[in-house]
């Protein structure tokens, strides 16, 4: 075992650590990608999920949120200017 290899396996380490700590500190991202066919529905669906991931009290019957695994929802800003946020509050009825 050399020294490169030390240096390598404490380089690892010490990554590994940072991962699961900033995985304990900061709140998860998920990001959803939406597919599908002209006038499928998209809009229509991407729109009622984070209308009622925003306000939990309309979705009683999925288990995650009645069982207070979704601790919070808000919108954040888009991190990437190439591409186009989806424009929530225009397409509210």
């Amino acid at each position: 075992m050399g020294l490169a290899d030390i240096a390598d396996d404490i380089t690892r380490s010490i990554g590994d650590a940072a991962g699961q700590l900033s995985g304990a500190l900061f709140d998860p991202v998920i990001r959803l990608g939406v597919t599908g066919l002209s006038r499928a529905g998209k809009t229509v669906f991407i729109t009622s999920l984070v209308a009622n991931l925003l306000d939990r009290g309309r979705m009683r019957q999925l288990l995650a949120a009645s069982s207070g695994a979704i601790q919070a929802a808000w919108l954040q800003p888009q991190p990437d200017d190439t591409v186009p946020r989806f424009e929530y509050e225009t397409h509210l009825a």
